[in-house]
Formats: structure tokens, sequence, C-alpha cells
């Protein structure tokens, strides 16, 4: 097992780190049936699917099971996230993400709103990710794709372009992979015939507009009973003024 200090640096130099065996067997399975759960009412209802159809998101996750709202304050997860981007950051979105079979690769990316920024981007981490494993990751169902040290280069790929130094970043269900939001990435083709599912749980520093706007999406009974630290990862401690 590294030590903490080994994995920080791990993530500084290379851009993730795979945490192993965070999660246990009941909460791997408890989090995994309410996903699917919720991934066969919303197909039912109109999915956002995407990659030919094949792949899914659910969001607002904190909004659809306790399950939800517990794992999201991780203490390892949030230990990762804050070291990358402050103690005071925030909850960017929280969502299901199923790889389904026969789901393609898909394009090189960096994720939002770095994509939309100048260059040079800035050296320190504006936003996060934390990929929790519920199923294994593997180079055969589209394990996570990324070019490792791609986080320092202060720019995105190219559309379209083509680089010989991906790799794949497989891991076991229960485990969780933090990746600095710079990193360029993508998920992988899905060669199997099981769909692969994770939760992401994206972070963002506490200045910045997250993708979801949790205090309206998420039920108001949710948000009073929440505890300091969900009410902070929610945008509670960061609402602009009313000053007048």
């Amino acid at each position: 097992m590294s030590s903490k200090e080994e994995l920080f640096a791990h993530l500084d130099e290379h851009g993730y780190v795979v945490l192993k065996e965070v999660l246990t067997t009941n909460q791997v399975s408890a989090l995994k049936e309410r996903s699917v759960k919720l991934i066969e009412k919303e197909r039912e209802l109109g999915a956002q699917l995407y990659l030919d159809n094949r792949s899914q998101r659910v969001w607002n996750l904190v909004n659809k099971g306790k399950v939800f709202a517990d794992m999201i304050q991780h203490p390892l997860v949030l230990e990762f996230q804050e070291y990358l981007l402050g103690k005071n950051c925030t909850l960017s979105s929280f969502t299901v993400n199923l790889i389904g079979s026969g789901s393609p690769v898909s394009e090189l990316h960096i994720d939002y709103p770095l994509s939309s920024l100048p260059t040079p981007h800035p050296s320190f981490a504006l936003c996060a990710n934390s990929v929790y494993l519920l199923d294994d990751f593997s180079l055969e169902n589209g394990a996570t794709r990324l070019v490792p040290g791609s986080h320092n280069r202060g720019y995105g790929p190219s559309s379209g372009g083509t680089y010989d130094d991906i790799i794949q970043v497989t891991g076991k269900k229960g485990d969780i992979i933090i990746v600095h939001g710079h990193i360029w990435h993508s998920s992988g083709e899905n060669r199997t015939d099981q769909d692969r599912v994770a939760l992401l749980g994206f972070f963002c520093r506490s200045f910045m507009k997250p993708q979801q706007d949790h205090l309206r999406l998420i039920a108001p009974e949710i948000i009073e009973d929440a505890s300091p630290t969900l009410k902070r990862l929610l945008g509670m401690d960061s609402q602009p003024n009313s000053n007048d």
C-alpha cells in the first residue's frame, strides 16, 4: 500500500492516481443496485444517451438517494479533491456513467470549463474528477484512456488528433480514481457484452460556477438535513452576497 505522500506525488506528476480498495463490497453493491435502477427508470422516461446511444448519464445523484449523498462526502475523496482544489472546493456534478456494451471510444478531451478557456491554462487545478468503480475497469470494457502528464501542458488535445502516449487506467470495483481536471482523457471502447458502470464525482474551486445548480435542483428537505460538509459541497458557503 503506497503512503499518502506517494499517492499525492503520483497525482502531481502523472495527473491521476488509483486509490485501491476504498469501497467495501457492501458499498459497491448498494451503489450499483441503486445506479442500475436509476439507469433503467430514466431510460424509460428519456435518458441522456451518447456514444451511438449505447452509453448513458444519470445526473443530480445527491437528490436521488442517501447512498449517493453519503458517498460524495467520502473522507478520502475529499482529502484528494481538497489537495487539488482547496479546502473550500465545491461539487460541480455527481453522475452515474454507464459505458454500454459496444460503445465506441470517445474523443480525447479536457473537462469543461478548461475546454473553453484561452491558453495557456493555469498551472493549478480548477476542477478534478473522482471515478468510483462499480465494475472492474479493464482494457476490454472501456477503461479510462488518458495521457499521463498532459495536465501540465497548458492546452488541450486537438480535435481528431492521434497520440501515441495514451494509456488505459485499469482497476477493480471498489477502487476510486482521482483525475486532475486538466488531464487529456476519454472513455475507451467497450468490446465486451457487459455494461461498465461508474460514478463521477466532479469537483471545482469554490469561485467557479458548477455544472449543476444543486441548490435549485435538490429537494429543500435534503439540503436542510445535510451535514455541514455536504452543504458546503452543494454551494451554501459560496453564494454571491445580497448587499444592495
